[in-house]
């Protein structure tokens, strides 16, 4: 597990965190958001691990270490109880996803430059070739040549894809090896070969 610092095309920088266990994805895009939102030091942040594990573990109803799969309403819950505002988890529909992406995080210009305030939302995927799903994090939508680029925090291996967004389809994901990449320590985990997915249709957004 560890905080890795990304940056994209559009000369834009995101903290990432990598999530420590196979099935703790969810926990980890709890984490990102609360850092993104409250903007914490990497100290504070990191301090705060065991805090979202012990809310997690007390709203689902049973102590939680990462290694099972987490739920979307379980994830609202616990943002509920971490100042961050008010969070629901809500089935859209797998077409609806890019519009609620867009209505709850915004879209900026492509001007080169970093995004100071971002309102991120958690989006669920499902892999093409199954099993499983995962979690990551959408904070910025970008706008370059008239289409919408979502840049997809990835728990899963640290780093952030940016991914094309279009209304009425669903958000066609790919989890793949980043070319170009470094790390300064910290440990990630690293997709073996381009995996397909798409949103399913779950968000766990804020309500306003």
């Amino acid at each position: 597990m560890a905080w890795f610092t990304r940056f994209t095309r559009f000369g834009d920088v995101h903290l990432v965190y990598a999530q420590e266990k196979d099935n703790s994805c969810g926990i980890a895009c709890t984490m990102m958001t609360v850092f993104k939102i409250n903007k914490l030091s990497l100290s504070t942040a990191i301090h705060a691990e065991k805090d979202v594990y012990k809310v997690y573990s007390k709203v689902s109803g049973s102590t939680y270490d990462g290694s099972s799969y987490s739920y979307a309403d379980h994830l609202a819950s616990t943002l509920n109880k971490l100042s961050v505002g008010t969070w629901i988890a809500k089935y859209v529909g797998p077409s609806s996803v890019a519009q609620t992406v867009l209505d709850k995080v915004g879209t900026v210009s492509a001007v080169r430059g970093p995004t100071i305030f971002v309102k991120p939302i958690i989006v669920l995927l499902e892999w093409t070739d199954g099993p499983g799903a995962h979690f990551v994090v959408v904070d910025t939508v970008r706008t370059a040549a008239g289409k919408k680029y979502a840049t997809v925090c990835d728990p899963w291996d640290g780093h952030v894809h940016v991914t094309r967004l279009q209304k009425g389809k669903t958000l066609a994901y790919t989890g793949a090896k980043v070319p170009l990449s470094w790390d300064l320590g910290g440990k990630r985990h690293e997709y073996a070969k381009a995996t397909p997915g798409e949103t399913n249709g779950w968000v766990v957004c804020r309500q306003s």
